[in-house]
Formats: C-alpha cells, sequence, structure tokens
C-alpha cells in the first residue's frame, strides 16, 4: 500500500449496512480494509467433505449458484470439552473449557464476521457497536453503541457497561489476572459522552489492524457494570450477559445447558433452542459420542482418532483441517542459572529437532515457525527463520555444536534438571523434550502436576523447564508480544525481554502504514527469536467434523475457534 491511509482520510465511519453489503472503498490493504470490514471468502468455504474438489468457476465467468437453505428455527446443539471450566469469567481466562461455555452468554463491542474462517482485521463487523470511527492519527475511537439491548437479568445495555468491562482488564480486581491485560494498556482514557457512546483515547497511535481485532476477541465479554462493581458477584457459577442464550445450568462433571434468549437484541436470534455442553475427559469418549450422533461437532480431532471418526460416520458429516493459532513451546526459568546464560538456551534449541517433533509428537499435524502465524499475514518465511542465530537448519554437526556452546557456558556433562509437566496435557511432549536433552547430556526428571498447580508453578516461576501448548485468538504482533514475548507480559514465563525487543515492538505498534507497519514486524521477530524466551518447537494443524446438519458453523483460525463461539446463526437443518 502507498502512502498512510490517515493522510488522505480524516475518518473512516463503519457501519452495519457498510459491512453486510461487502461495500468497496478503492483503497488498498489491510489499513483500510479493517476500518470498513470488506475482507473476501466465500461463506461456505468449509461447507464441503473432505475429499471433495475446492475449485470453482474461473474469474470472469457466470455460474448459478444453488439456492441457500433457509435457516430453521428449533433444536439444540450438543459438544463436549475435557473438563470442567474453572470459572464463567472471559476477562481471566485463557483456557477454551471457559471459552466454549462462556461466549453463548454474551457479547463484544466488534466481532470477526462467523462465516470468514481466515480472521482478518478486514473481518470485523458489529456486535455491541452499531458504527464507529477512528481518527486518521489513530489515536481517538468513537463508537455508536445499539439501543433497546438488555442484560439476561433486565438491565438496560449502556455506554458504561462497556467502559468498566475494559477497564476491570485494564486494572483488575485483587484475584484477577487478565491474559490480555497489555493489549489494553494503550487506551489512555475512557469517555461516555451519552449512554450510547463510548470514546477511547489512546496513550500513542495505535492501528486498526489491531485495536479493532483486540477489542473482537472472544473473550472480552461485556459485562454489566452493575455486576463488575461487586465484589460479591459468583463469577464461578453464573454470567449474566446479553448474549443470545442465557438460563444456564451448570451440573459439575457432568455438563451446562443453556436455553434460547427470547428477548435477544438481534431479530430471529438465535435460531437454536438450546445448547449443551457436556464434560468428558477421555478422547476415546468424546470420539464414541460423536460417531454415536450424540454430539453434533468436534473442534479439534486428536491425530490418532481423526481417520477412525470420519471413516465411522462417512458421509454424514463434514470434516475439516486447517492451521490453527496454538503452538507448543519449551519455556526456560531465566531466573536461574544456568537458564539465564543466552548460551545454553541456543543450545538446547539447537539439539531439538522440530522435524522430529512434528512427526512423533504431533503425529504430523503441525509446522514450522516461529513467534506468528506460519504462512500469515506476518509472518517471517521459514527460509528467513532458519538464518536466526539458533534456529538454523539441523545437521550432522548440531549437538556437537550445541555441546560447544554449553563448554562455553560451564555446563558440565550430567546436569540434572526438572522438567515440570502439566498431568493429561503435555506428558509427550515432556518425554520428547527429556530425549532431546539427553543428546546434550542431561539428565531428565519429570515433576507432573495437576493442571492448576501447573500454572500456579508458571506463575510463580518455580520450575527450570516447562513445555507447553499455548492458544492464542489473534495473529497480531501487538497481542501476541503483548500477552508473551515482552517485559511484565502475563504469559512470558521466562521474564526475557531486551531493550531492542521493547524497542521494536514500540515502533510497529505506532506504525500506521500498513507496508511500513510489515518490515518493522519482520524486525521485531529478527530481535525476538533469537532471545530465545520460547523455544518453538511447531505450530499445529487441527481437524474439525460436524454433521451436515449443522448449518453455518465454520472452523475458525483462532485455537478452538475462540472467537466464534455464541453460535447465534448456527442452525439445524434436521
Amino acid at each position: 500500500m502507498a502512502g498512510n491511509y490517515w493522510t488522505s482520510v480524516a475518518t473512516r465511519r463503519f457501519t452495519r449496512r457498510t459491512a453486510l453489503r461487502g461495500a468497496a472503498v478503492g483503497v488498498a490493504g489491510l489499513s483500510g480494509a479493517a476500518l470498513i470490514g470488506c475482507g473476501g471468502g466465500d461463506k461456505k468455504a468449509e461447507e464441503k467433505p473432505a475429499a471433495s474438489n475446492a475449485g470453482g468457476a474461473p474469474a470472469g465467468a457466470t455460474a448459478s449458484a444453488p439456492k441457500a437453505a433457509q435457516p430453521k428455527k428449533g433444536g439444540r446443539i450438543a459438544r463436549a470439552q475435557a473438563s470442567d471450566p474453572p470459572s464463567f469469567d472471559q476477562h481471566g481466562q485463557s483456557s477454551n473449557v471457559t471459552n466454549r461455555v462462556a461466549s453463548p452468554m454474551f457479547n463484544t463491542l466488534v466481532q470477526f464476521d462467523p462465516m470468514k474462517t481466515d480472521e482478518k482485521p478486514s473481518d470485523i463487523i458489529p456486535d455491541l457497536a452499531d458504527s464507529w470511527e477512528v481518527s486518521k492519527d489513530g489515536l481517538t475511537y468513537t463508537f455508536k453503541l445499539k439501543q433497546g439491548v438488555k442484560f439476561h437479568d433486565g438491565t438496560p445495555f449502556v455506554a458504561g457497561d462497556v467502559k468498566q468491562s475494559l477497564q476491570r482488564q485494564i486494572t483488575p480486581p485483587k484475584g484477577l489476572v487478565p491474559p490480555r491485560q497489555d493489549q489494553l494498556k494503550v487506551i489512555k482514557t475512557m469517555e461516555t459522552p451519552d449512554d450510547f457512546t463510548l470514546k477511547l483515547t489512546m496513550s500513542r497511535p495505535s492501528s486498526p489492524q489491531s485495536m479493532l481485532p483486540i477489542l473482537g476477541q472472544g473473550w472480552m465479554s461485556i459485562y454489566a457494570q452493575k455486576d463488575v462493581a461487586n465484589d460479591k458477584f459468583d463469577w464461578k457459577n453464573k454470567a449474566n450477559g446479553t448474549g443470545p442464550f442465557r438460563d444456564m445450568k451448570y451440573e459439575r462433571g457432568v455438563k451446562v445447558t443453556f436455553e434460547r434468549n427470547k428477548e435477544y437484541h438481534v431479530k430471529d436470534r438465535p435460531y437454536l433452542d438450546g445448547l449443551d455442553v457436556y464434560m468428558m475427559p477421555q478422547t476415546a469418549s468424546r470420539d464414541a459420542a460423536f460417531q454415536a450422533g450424540q454430539l453434533h461437532l468436534m473442534e479439534s480431532l486428536s491425530a490418532g482418532s481423526a481417520e477412525s471418526v470420519k471413516n465411522s460416520v462417512g458421509d454424514k458429516a463434514i470434516s475439516n483441517r486447517r492451521s490453527t493459532l496454538s503452538f507448543n513451546v519449551l519455556n526456560y526459568n531465566t531466573s536461574k542459572a544456568p537458564w539465564n546464560d543466552e548460551r545454553v538456551r541456543r543450545a538446547v534449541n539447537l539439539a531439538i529437532s522440530r522435524e522430529e517433533a512434528i512427526k512423533i509428537v504431533s503425529k504430523s499435524e503441525g509446522v514450522i515457525g516461529g513467534y506468528l502465524l506460519p504462512g500469515g499475514d506476518w509472518a517471517l518465511p521459514e527460509a528467513e527463520i532458519r538464518k536466526i542465530p539458533g534456529y538454523e537448519q539441523q545437521g550432522p554437526n548440531s549437538v556437537a555444536d550445541a555441546k560447544k556452546l554449553l563448554d562455553a557456558a560451564g555446563v558440565k556433562d550430567g546436569l540434572a534438571v526438572t522438567i515440570l509437566v502439566r498431568k493429561d496435557s503435555y506428558e509427550d511432549l515432556c518425554l520428547f523434550t527429556a530425549d532431546q536433552l539427553a543428546k546434550l547430556g542431561m539428565k531428565s526428571k519429570q515433576d507432573i502436576v495437576e493442571t492448576a498447580v501447573a500454572y500456579d508453578r508458571m506463575a510463580k516461576r518455580d520450575f527450570d523447564l516447562t513445555p507447553w501448548g499455548h492458544g492464542v485468538s489473534l495473529d497480531d504482533p501487538d497481542a501476541l508480544w503483548a500477552e508473551f514475548y515482552i517485559k511484565g507480559a502475563p504469559r512470558n514465563y521466562s521474564e526475557l525481554s531486551t531493550p531492542e525487543i521493547e524497542d521494536a515492538y514500540l515502533k510497529q505498534s505506532v506504525e500506521l502504514d500498513v507496508a511500513k507497519r510489515k518490515e518493522l514486524v519482520n524486525q521485531l521477530q529478527k530481535v525476538s527469536l533469537p532471545a530465545l524466551g520460547k523455544s518453538i518447537y511447531y505450530w499445529s494443524t487441527v481437524q474439525s467434523i460436524k454433521y451436515k446438519t449443522v448449518q453455518d458453523w465454520v472452523h475458525h483460525v483462532s485455537t478452538q475457534n475462540y472467537n466464534n463461539n455464541k453460535f447465534q446463526d448456527v442452525w439445524l437443518n434436521a
């Protein structure tokens, strides 16, 4: 894109009507598209059996498309997850077991188009916002909000609810640790001139490429301000949103059920009578329930069961395989020796075979990448990543070179290493890691603990090394670095950053020109990866499957459909 979008257009107004008609603006690049939501994508792109031909008519050709089925009302959709949610409070969680059961009860300020699978900035459309304007300098965002919206308890929705929901994450109450806190800290002030206007003033220029997607994450649930102010509100067992489903009933260890919100502010939505989410810890149980028709869809089939499930249900279901915003890493505790020595981290990184990790641990359901989604808009190509110190292609001398680094760092053969292991989650990854460390003469001991204990130990930096799987909502440099890689980031478990990383992060964040920002993001990756706050084993690809009766649900790039779990427009063609 040539030039800065804001140098020629003072403000750009986005309305729901604009989004729905897909209006063009005559401006190339994400900078303009992020404001008018004109991203492409075939609404039915995933509505094909896995083996079908995805080709279409050539450009300029005219074809008669089959008439789309009209949505029907009624029925319930059943899903499953591995465990109970720790709470229904989206602001303090990062696990799919919370997102899946909480999202249907809430709305966000803006949202990703449910039918656009790649979640580009251009796919942002209204939710509780009706329209918005962004100033040409990227410092002011003004939202006009929907009127006539009510929370499930009957409380009218107003701008103060959005303000307090964002403020709660920026300056959280005692006991709340918002994973996305740093993503919102760019907001300097929030004003509500009237009940249906929200004005956000930024502390520095903020591109709508990043800010609008951040506000559109499925985690950014809008709560009633009276609930935010109530320090006795039971977030672990209650929810009061404006979303399409309500009247939650929670049977711990069994299921969570929801009913249709008959007073929902979107006309004729939702189509479904209700949703049911069952607690099924074992993969085999979830697979069997789907094959028996007791579940309607599964977002993440394990590599080991994907083929048997698909073969069992045959042409009754549609499967899809795609990349996702999930990556497996090795976290180093750089607050203690020897992991505070870059040479040691680099040695371990050299010894890890990404190819073997993909083959053995992911069962070939992974791809090599750096800190951003491989093949995404921001990622460095693998060839560029391989030029970065510590990420060279493995060869016959890699282990010998790694041992030389350890010798230079004074690490003796036979170093005892304790690996913190999250039970029932990353045990295979930990065994693989121990095998890779053995190449360097390191002796590993596994410290296996329950999930809650593992999270607590990570937060307290009570570990040597921890292999882990991280799932995120956005393929965005502001979001990823603010959550994982800058000083004080909530999931920067290594507590590692450098002045060069901080400077490169800020430079790309304030740049409003798309092409220039892309170059700065490349530089950010090149200064961040060598520091080895995390070693990336691989990024995941996942398979989803749904019965053909499930209409207008598509698998998004966000992990576990984090940004597409409301089910407002999904219906059953039974």
